[in-house]
């Protein structure tokens, strides 16, 4: 939506800060009665008719990374990072309306079952890895120190083991040749079907 009238808008009443960072069931239909009211107090026209066109993309800003207690709230030094970044977020959207035409947000998406979770890695007593404070390097799989959980073996590969634990390998072989971190086990998180 846009318009030519004003640099900037107000926040509107609706719009509240404190709810920011936690999970909430929305009014759907008052909500849209109330947008309606403010972007025609505010003379805003249909994002269709914007000649220029911006889109504002949002990274991955979803419950796994920006609410306390879910899987990887990035807390930031304040320990309300994500939170007031979601608010200045909002702020920024509501400022700004009247000039973006689009907003594409990304969306985190992984599979239980991918590398860097803990359920793909067991050691020699069947434990998986601590997530978020586990390091797989190239040394680790060559002796064994981690090997692919058998478990999973028929959902990824068919019950192809070997060609599992290759592929573990090959790809423990490649962060390393090429200089990266090593493999990081991340707590599962962003979960298709979940509610991330």
């Amino acid at each position: 939506m846009t318009t030519q009238i004003q640099t900037q808008l107000p926040i509107p009443a609706f719009f509240d800060r404190h709810k920011v960072g936690s999970v909430w069931r929305v009014p759907y239909q008052d909500r849209a009665d109330q947008a309606e009211a403010w972007a025609k107090q505010h003379r805003i026209t249909p994002a269709a008719k914007d000649r220029k066109k911006i889109c504002l993309m949002a990274i991955d800003v979803q419950n796994t990374f920006c609410i306390p207690d879910h899987e990887l709230f990035v807390g930031g030094r304040s320990g309300t990072g994500a939170i007031a970044d979601n608010v200045r977020l909002c702020e920024f959207i509501y400022r700004n309306l009247h000039h973006i035409s689009e907003i594409a947000p990304t969306m985190d998406t992984h599979t239980a079952m991918q590398i860097f979770h803990p359920i793909f890695w067991v050691n020699d007593v069947g434990e998986h890895p601590v997530p978020n404070a586990t390091s797989i390097t190239l040394q680790d799989v060559q002796q064994g120190k981690w090997k692919v959980n058998p478990a999973i073996a028929y959902s990824l590969a068919k019950s192809n083991y070997m060609a599992i634990q290759r592929h573990a390998l090959h790809y423990v072989q490649k962060l390393s040749d090429d200089g990266k971190f090593p493999l990081t086990i991340w707590a599962s998180h962003s979960l298709k079907f979940g509610a991330s």
